[in-house]
Parts: C-alpha cells; sequence; structure tokens
C-alpha cells in the first residue's frame, strides 16, 4: 500500500520533534565537551604538581618524553598553615603512580601546567633538607613511614614527602647521629645510600608550603571572591589566637620571674596551655597565679593536680557568681 499524501506530510511532522531533539542534544553534548575541556585547562594553568619527566637517561629535553605526575592540587584549595599564617600549604593529592626513591633525583614541583619552580636533582647551598621521622603534621604518617622535608632557598619553599619501605630503626640511627648526611646534600644521600640499600624503597609526596609573601600576587588572583574572603578570615582568627595565647606566655613568664623560679617556666607555659588557657581574663589570670603559686611551694606537678585546680577555681567563680545574683535580685 501506498501512503496518501496527508498520511506522508503527517509522519514527516512527526518526525521532526524528533529531529530537532537530536540536533539539540548533540549541541548539548558539544557543549558539555567544550566546558570539560575549559575546564581541564584552567584546572591544569592552577595546579601545582611534583611531576618526572622521562628524559632517556640524558640531559636532553624529548618532546615525546612521558610525564608522570606523582601528587597534585589546585593552587586555591591550600589553606593558612595552622601555625603560621604567614605560609599558604598545599595538600597534595596522592596519584596512581608510584615513585621510586632511586627516581627522587628525576622530580620537579611544576606549576601552570609543567613550569618548573623547584627541582630536586640538585639544591643549591642555601636550600637543605632534614630527615624528620615520626615529627610531621601529616595525621597519615603511620610506623612504616619516615617523613622527610626539603627546603628550597630563596623561595622559602617546603616539601613534604614521606618514605616507605626505610626500615624505622635505620632512619632512627640516622638521626640519632650527628654526621650522618649534610643537610644540603640529602637528596644524594637517600638516593645513593638509602635507595641503593633499600631498592624497594617508595616516595608520597604530601604537601607543599610556600611563603605568602612570596605568592601574594597569586593568592589575589586565582582565590576566588568568596573564598578570598574565607581564607582572609580564618587567618585573621588564627592571628588574634596566636596573640592571645603570646599574651599568656608572657603573663605566665612575668609572674614566674617575679617569684624566682623562671627555670620552670617552659613547663610552665605548657601546662597552661594544655589546660586551654588560649586568651587572658580576669579569671584565668587568677587561675595561672594559682598554678605558679603550687609550683613555688612543691615544684613541677602532674596534668592531674592541674586540672584539679583548674576545676577548683571554676566551681568557686560560679559560687560567686550565684552569690552576685543573689545580692543583686530584690529582697
Amino acid at each position: 500500500d501506498h501512503l496518501t499524501m496527508a498520511e506522508g506530510n503527517m509522519s514527516m511532522s512527526d518526525l521532526l520533534p524528533l529531529v530537532a531533539a537530536a540536533l539539540n542534544d548533540e549541541a548539548a553534548v558539544d557543549a558539555a565537551k567544550e566546558l570539560a575541556t575549559a575546564r581541564e585547562e584552567r584546572d591544569t594553568s592552577h595546579k601545582v604538581e611534583v611531576l618526572r619527566a622521562i628524559n632517556d637517561g640524558d640531559d636532553k629535553v624529548y618532546e615525546d618524553g612521558e610525564t608522570i605526575v606523582y601528587g597534585s592540587a589546585l593552587f586555591e584549595d591550600g589553606q593558612y598553615h595552622s601555625r603560621n599564617e604567614d605560609d599558604w600549604k598545599i595538600q597534595l593529592n596522592k596519584s596512581r603512580n608510584i615513585c621510586r626513591l632511586e627516581d627522587l633525583r628525576d622530580c620537579q614541583i611544576c606549576v601552570g601546567g609543567g613550569i618548573a619552580i623547584a627541582s630536586l636533582d640538585e639544591l643549591s647551598n642555601e636550600s637543605h633538607g632534614w630527615v624528620n621521622g615520626d615529627e610531621t603534621d601529616h595525621p597519615d604518617l603511620d610506623g612504616d613511614a619516615c617523613s622527610i622535608k626539603i627546603e628550597f632557598c630563596p623561595q622559602s619553599t617546603i616539601l613534604t614527602f614521606f618514605i616507605r619501605g626505610w626500615p624505622e630503626a635505620e632512619w632512627k640511627a640516622v638521626m640519632e647521629e650527628e654526621d650522618a648526611y649534610a643537610e644540603h646534600d640529602i637528596i644524594p644521600f637517600l638516593v645513593e645510600n638509602v635507595a641503593v640499600q633499600y631498592p624497594e624503597a617508595i616516595v608520597e609526596f604530601k604537601s607543599i608550603k610556600f611563603s605568602a609573601k612570596k605568592i601574594h600576587g597569586a593568592l589575589k588572583r586565582l582565590l576566588p571572591p568568596k573564598r578570598k574572603e574565607q581564607v582572609r578570615a580564618d587567618r585573621e582568627k588564627r592571628k588574634i589566637a596566636r596573640e592571645g595565647r603570646q599574651e599568656v606566655v608572657e603573663f605566665v613568664e612575668s609572674n614566674m620571674r617575679e617569684r624566682g623560679i623562671f627555670d620552670l617556666f617552659h613547663w610552665m607555659a605548657i601546662v597552661v596551655l594544655i589546660l586551654g588557657i588560649q586568651k587572658r581574663s580576669e579569671f584565668f589570670d587568677r587561675v595561672i597565679e594559682a598554678l605558679i603559686a603550687k609550683c613555688e611551694r612543691s615544684g613541677m606537678f602532674t596534668m592531674e593536680e592541674a586540672n584539679k585546680i583548674m576545676s577548683t577555681m571554676e566551681e568557686k567563680q560560679c559560687s560567686e557568681d550565684l552569690g552576685s545574683d543573689d545580692e543583686k535580685s530584690p529582697k
């Protein structure tokens, strides 16, 4: 049977929405691809990376050589350092690529898609590094890892990485030995000594810390407005907290000097901060004076005794507050 003209026109009309939808879908897919590409290019230009460029074993640069990324993060995902608001710290995301310790010299810190700002090949005379062992602010350090810090000067850029596969007894012995390595020659020591002795040892790059003064322009240009406001507010909070703690420590110091027991100042300052006294107030000043009086009478005491003094002072303060309220209330 043949379709009538009306039926043919009707069939064509029915197809038009489908054709239009298909074309729209294709345009949407193309737009999504373009957006993803633009976002990827933008992210690449904002990335801080630790990478290794394969150069076939000599010093020539090969455009077709493979580039391996071991750790990366967006610059704007960093934070002002919790203990020093003058530092911008970027936690690196671990990649699936494994860096062998013997390849450490080939690694570089790069920005903007691959522009090297520091190299682990050779450190300048001003740059240096040290074995930190288990002393680190990274929570994922365990007994199987040793923390290493490298400071690149004059940029004041600090790279932290872990070495896994270097026995704990060995790196502890290195830390205890005064002349185990020269700080500006730590890379040759790790590659030519440790990696040779432990060829299965691997490196995990953890963080990069920049001096905020050195990257002030980047912070202004790369951080989105809301993010900029947030990090500025966080920085100011930490600054105020640090200034408050400094005032507490100075109050402890002056009181202990007056009583002639300054030799116990550092211990007492730690006790006070462990108790959570982060700023001065009339109540906290009385607590500190009570702790120092105890120290003058008995010397060093336990944190249990310190907490008991704090609790007694809090109970006394509550009683005084209640008594004050009773006096104010109408008879």
